[in-house]
């Protein structure tokens, strides 16, 4: 990106989740599924991989993106990027006695998130126009993109969603530790 490109795009930390154990990746997939629908963005699987098995189990990678317009100059892009590893299908006896294929391994997991100014490129036609998106993302946008719609995106949706998957595991650490903030933005 060119340095003179000011906050054209502000990415948040990569939040990142490491799992051992069993899980159920339809399930997992349709809550990822969900809170990209409940949170309306569109999503989109960029990319699914299946590795060769080796001894230990087969290794999976799937990339899912979650686009949101939410205004006419700014756009929030959330990328999940799931990869299992020595993952073999086990036979899962729940409580009631019913059965059910699930999958058991290692997976990680990183999750980040964009917010891009200009999606449309409006300001791009010309030399004057990118120069004036310059100016207005530098002295009079800069706030509002660091202060509130960065914000945004990284509390209220990239560690929201890294909490859900954490319940949806099952996991130590499962709740929303932001879940009590007031919602000032």
């Amino acid at each position: 990106m060119d340095p003179k490109d000011f906050f054209k795009e502000v990415g948040t930390p990569t939040v990142f989740l490491q799992y051992k154990g069993v899980w159920d990746m339809q399930d997992l997939y349709e809550t990822i599924a969900d809170f990209m629908r409940e949170h309306k963005f569109k999503l989109y699987e960029k990319m699914q991989r299946h590795r060769h098995p080796s001894p230990f189990g087969v290794e999976r990678q799937y990339l899912l993106e979650g686009v949101r317009k939410v205004e006419e100059y700014y756009k929030w892009t959330v990328t999940v990027n799931i990869e299992t590893f020595d993952e073999h299908e086990v036979d899962v006896v729940s409580k009631e006695g019913a059965k059910s294929k699930m999958s058991k391994g290692r997976m990680w997991m990183r999750i980040n998130g964009v917010v891009e100014t200009d999606y449309d490129k409006v300001f791009e036609s010309k030399s004057f126009h990118a120069q004036l998106r310059n100016f207005y993302n530098k002295y009079l946008f800069k706030k509002k993109i660091e202060g509130v719609y960065w914000d945004e995106l990284y509390y209220k949706v990239v560690l929201k969603i890294h909490a859900k998957i954490k319940e949806r595991l099952k996991m130590v650490s499962e709740g929303f530790e932001h879940r009590h903030f007031s919602g000032v933005h």
